[in-house]
């Protein structure tokens, strides 16, 4: 096939079609200005990346699959095009009208369900509803800054400097701002913020990255009385999800379209699913307290992100709980990390405490240190251009202040 066939508006892909129906939905495309079909595929196992290839270059990727020839396998493959390639959308045909089915192939990530024999009318329907959910998104004048938090170890103070910043950038910026709190189970951020918890989570929201959309994210979000919103963790202890980085990515991609800061509160360690945040994200905050295995964990991600390919400029070092007269000196922090500090918050812990259990944060109208550096933070984020002025040391010096801050 050549590339002005493969680069349609539309690209069209069967799957499993009986030949009355890939026969209509052929005459269907002819019709419409820029759509091709390239081809009926006549099985349903691991073709996910053939149908990708076929419609690399289409602007809008649009996979029918027969769900009367196997339907388990149909909604196997459905879930696995999701979670792996959440921009091609599927429609499932079928001749069965019952609601169980129907439930079955939207909860497997299908865009449209169409009644077979199949109606042009409702297939140029469902393609106008997919391309005008894609151009909304396009219309997004500038994309949002993610910017993903991640401790050294657990126990530094992440999910209290996440909110408090995304709080500050909510009511001093007046930005739109979205909280992210990306713990597998029983996060804190509801919490902290008191605005009790959601029935739905971040994670189920990605598990629907194929209907995304300015009104179904309205029914997974929390809101905080400053204008901050809030995508809660799932509070069962033994939750589970099998959403793929892939997908998360996705979802990220599209709450950076909607919000000016998308603020990600992440688990300790770099899992697939923190990797996959750090990959959209502007700005990665380590958050570090002055003590070995913290400023020894904050050496190895750094080191790691670097060979992943991130850039130094978008990794920042925030040292919490900071004092002049810590265990450990700013100096050897820094030796150690072969980077300097890029931002210092004061040790408020009782402050920071009392906040928490009262579910009321702290405000930079307070008398603060704590709510000061918050406050200086959130005025750099919104008024630089994100450069970060830290400027890194060769991994050779790197190694040497790990070697002479351990041997003291």
């Amino acid at each position: 096939m050549g590339t002005v066939e493969r680069s349609a508006r539309i690209g069209v892909m069967g799957v499993c079609l009986d030949t009355m129906s890939y026969e209509a939905l052929s005459h269907f495309m002819g019709g419409i200005p820029g759509a091709v079909i390239f081809g009926n595929l006549d099985h349903y196992v691991g073709i996910e990346r053939e149908i990708v290839r076929a419609l690399d270059l289409a602007q809008t990727r649009i996979c029918f699959i027969d769900y009367d020839r196997n339907t388990e396998e149909a909604i196997w493959m459905t879930e696995r095009l999701r979670s792996e390639y959440p921009d091609v959308h599927s429609f499932a045909v079928s001749s069965y009208s019952e609601p169980e089915a129907i439930i079955a192939a939207m909860r497997a990530g299908c865009a449209e369900y169409l009644l077979k024999p199949v109606q042009h009318d409702r297939v140029v329907d469902g393609l106008a509803r997919v391309e005008a959910k894609q151009k909304k998104r396009a219309r997004s004048t500038v994309r949002g800054k993610v910017i993903t938090f991640v401790g050294s170890k657990g126990g530094t103070g992440v999910t209290s400097l996440a909110l408090h910043l995304a709080l500050e950038l909510a009511r001093e910026g007046k930005r739109k701002c979205l909280l992210v709190d990306q713990h597998p189970a029983l996060g804190d951020a509801s919490l902290y913020l008191g605005t009790g918890r959601h029935q739905y989570s971040f994670y189920e929201l990605a598990s629907n990255a194929d209907h995304l959309d300015e009104e179904l994210l309205r029914g997974f979000l929390l809101h905080h009385d400053s204008g901050l919103d809030l995508l809660d963790s799932p509070e069962s202890v033994d939750a589970t999800h099998g959403v793929s980085p892939a997908t998360v990515e996705h979802t990220l991609a599209f709450l950076a379209d909607t919000y000016h800061f998308v603020i990600v509160d992440c688990p300790p360690g770099l899992t697939d699913g923190t990797r996959a945040c750090i990959s959209q994200s502007e700005q990665v905050a380590i958050v570090m307290t002055a003590e070995l295995p913290s400023v020894r964990n904050t050496v190895r991600y750094i080191e790691h992100l670097s060979k992943l390919g991130y850039s130094s400029s978008s990794i920042h070092v925030v040292l919490n709980r900071h004092s002049k007269k810590g265990p450990l000196s700013d100096d050897r922090i820094e030796k150690a990390l072969g980077r300097e500090i890029s931002l210092r918050v004061p040790n408020s812990y009782n402050e920071v405490i009392r906040a928490i259990n009262t579910g009321a944060p702290i405000s930079s109208g307070e008398k603060s240190d704590f709510g000061a550096a918050i406050h200086k933070w959130a005025y750099e984020l919104t008024n630089s251009d994100g450069n970060d002025k830290s400027k890194a040391l060769a991994t050779s010096q790197s190694a040497y202040g790990m070697k002479a801050l351990f041997s003291r």
